[in-house]
């Protein structure tokens, strides 16, 4: 096997492992802060409920249906 192949597999297989690592990163911290807001927003007595809608990424039934509710 040439180097140049060597090291271009070596490269893609670090280049791999540091989006996943990354991407598990991000979804840990992203998961730790919805935590932290949620016991902020619970102690001030904020609805948790808008709380998690305000997270949400994607319309979801739940969340249609307490802003419709809030009308």
């Amino acid at each position: 096997m040439n180097k140049e192949f060597i090291t271009m597999v070596v490269s893609f297989t670090i280049v791999i492992g540091s989006m996943i690592a990354g991407a598990t990163i991000y979804q840990i911290n992203e998961r730790n802060n919805f935590a932290k807001n949620m016991e902020s927003a619970i102690m001030k007595g904020v609805d948790p409920l808008s709380v998690k809608c305000s997270y949400e990424q994607t319309s979801t039934a739940t969340c249609i249906t307490y802003s419709l509710g809030k009308r």
